[in-house]
């Protein structure tokens, strides 16, 4: 481990501009670790949970590198990415729940099993991306391997690059592009549909999709999100008519 590092008070480890290597985080005897513009190579994180003690790893002001790590099995669900930096790190059954990545980076990582209720942004966003140090209007994404994932409710927005992604080969899953022309056409074709529930259903799910890629033109998606409020048949119905208007 080379850089600064010391004892602030019993039980607090403080790291700053520090290179952190072939560390086993998992079996980490401290009360609180607070790193600050840190490079982690090869860490593991596997089976880790990241509460109180871990939760400054992606909260510091100064962005924190992790290259190669491993978070495998971890629950990271008590904290979210901040403005770190992921480098070809794996994700393999990690717990994402709620992660709402506005300002954090991924490049070339690996996300297999249940990710649930996730946000990836290509764009900085939301109330600290104003202040990011350094500076960028970019989120770096790109090389991420989805192909084992089961997406619930994970949206990429604001100009991720679809196409500079692996994903999975299944029919459960979608990929559209100029998403917005085709919810304009589509929306105009749903109008028409005679049986009333499904179009409202379909025109609140169009309204919603509108929303939510703003800033996005392509998309992937799953046909059937087992957890979204519009029925089964109803979203199957609406991802054929966007399929298929232009």
């Amino acid at each position: 481990m080379a850089g600064s590092a010391g004892l602030g008070v019993p039980g607090l480890v403080m790291l700053q501009r520090a290179t952190i290597a072939e560390v086993d985080f998992s079996r980490a005897a401290f009360d609180l670790l607070a790193p600050s513009d840190c490079v982690f190579i090869d860490c593991d994180f596997r089976r880790a949970t990241v509460d109180r003690r871990l939760q400054p790893l992606f909260r510091a002001r100064r962005r924190n590198v992790f290259r190669g790590c491993r978070f495998v099995g971890a629950d990271l669900r008590g904290t979210y990415p901040g403005v770190s930096r992921f480098e070809a790190c794996v994700f393999d059954g990690a717990r994402l729940d709620g992660w709402n990545a506005q300002t954090a980076e991924f490049v070339d990582c690996r996300f297999a099993g249940r990710i649930a209720h996730v946000r990836f942004y290509g764009r900085p966003w939301g109330p600290g991306a104003a202040a990011l140090v350094p500076a960028r209007t970019v989120n770096e994404f790109r090389g991420n391997d989805f192909r084992d994932g089961d997406l619930v409710d994970v949206a990429f927005l604001m100009g991720i690059d679809v196409s500079r992604q692996l994903w999975p080969a299944s029919d459960d899953y979608v990929r559209l592009d100029r998403i917005h022309q085709r919810l304009t056409r589509g929306r105009a074709e749903m109008i028409r549909w005679k049986d009333l529930e499904a179009r409202g259903e379909a025109l609140e799910m169009v309204q919603a999709m509108s929303f939510r890629y703003m800033q996005q033109n392509d998309v992937v998606a799953r046909r059937v999100d087992p957890e979204a409020a519009t029925s089964p048949d109803v979203q199957r119905r609406v991802w054929e008519t966007l399929s298929s208007v232009l």
